[in-house]
């Protein structure tokens, strides 16, 4: 893959792909009520809950991972395209 996609396609990609798995299995737990599409504020704590792990606490734990700002860039460049998607007015 060229260029920034190498790294970072994957980054962009992570909220789209794993919101729907999170509130899927929320909704098995009894954690959400309705089935209907994700809100901003859904969006956001996936968004924050993700960045920490990944960039602030997996970097201290493993020695193969390495914290990286743009990847952060990332996860919120893809939740915002998911997220206008999302709640869009139809």
């Amino acid at each position: 893959m060229p260029g920034w996609s190498a790294g970072w396609f994957r980054d962009v990609l992570f909220l789209p792909a794993a919101v729907p798995v999170f509130l899927w299995i929320e909704r098995r737990l009894g954690l959400r009520a309705h089935d209907a599409p994700p809100s901003w504020g859904e969006l956001m704590w996936l968004f924050l809950v993700w960045s920490v792990a990944a960039e602030g606490v997996a970097p201290l734990l493993f020695e193969q991972c390495t914290a990286d700002a743009l990847d952060i860039l990332a996860y919120a460049a893809g939740g915002i395209i998911a997220g206008s998607w999302w709640t869009r007015r139809v």
